[in-house]
């Protein structure tokens, strides 16, 4: 039975995947992979649904922030599945199968690699949005007491990296994050997504959103 199943994922898909990610599907479809919430996550294998929040695509790996109505997560994809995430969107639910899930710096990671997959569903996904500090990826909304000027740190990369206060909370953007403060001044009121604390400061970076007050579209129910 499995590899019937097998062959037809080979065949919806054009032969674009390959006999293990075919596997791995039918292994869902049939019930032999279960799937959690985001929420319920924990270090080893996990399969999911989620919305993709935040999407950042680079040449050997992609990133993401997704989640579900029980929490977020950081996703990365790997191997294959690099060229799956330049052809999604933000705002899409996803299917990701046999993810390595582990606690990272900012939280609970999930890694999509050579023996796991994501797909695109047709399916609705409602998250939600909290504000304030806690443990993995949080968001904050207050007004810019302070904006500092960039900083630029030479090395085998160059970056930069700009501070700015919110509501007497040092927050430091990260490179593109710091370049999206030419677009706002002190005394704005504004929402910063998907951060993270590492080493006891806060930071912005490809992942995360700076946004007015006044363009955030409150979501339905909150």
């Amino acid at each position: 039975m499995l590899d019937d199943e097998i062959k037809k994922e080979i065949e919806k898909f054009d032969g674009l995947i390959d006999e293990e990610a075919a596997r791995l599907l039918a292994m869902e479809r049939i019930g032999e992979i279960e799937l959690i919430k985001v929420g319920e996550l924990k270090e080893g294998k996990g399969s999911f649904y989620a919305k993709i929040e935040s999407l950042w695509v680079g040449e050997k790996m992609a990133r993401a922030v997704v989640g579900d109505e029980t929490g977020h997560c950081l996703l990365n994809f790997w191997h294959q599945n690099v060229d799956v995430a330049k052809g999604l969107r933000e705002g899409e639910v996803i299917k990701v199968v046999n993810a390595w899930i582990k606690e990272g710096k900012c939280g609970i990671e999930a890694n999509v690699g050579k023996f796991g997959m994501v797909e695109k569903v047709n399916r609705e996904i409602e998250t939600r949005m909290e504000f304030g500090i806690k443990e993995g990826i949080f968001n904050l909304k207050g007004t810019i007491q302070r904006i500092y000027p960039t900083e630029v740190y030479l090395g085998e990369r160059e970056y930069f990296v700009r501070k700015i206060v919110v509501d007497l909370m040092e927050v430091y953007l990260l490179n593109e994050r710091a370049k999206d403060m030419q677009n706002f001044n002190e005394g704005d009121e504004v929402l910063l997504l998907w951060l993270c604390k590492k080493n006891g400061r806060i930071y912005a970076n490809e992942l995360s959103k700076i946004l007015r007050s006044e363009d955030w579209k409150k979501p339905e129910g909150q």
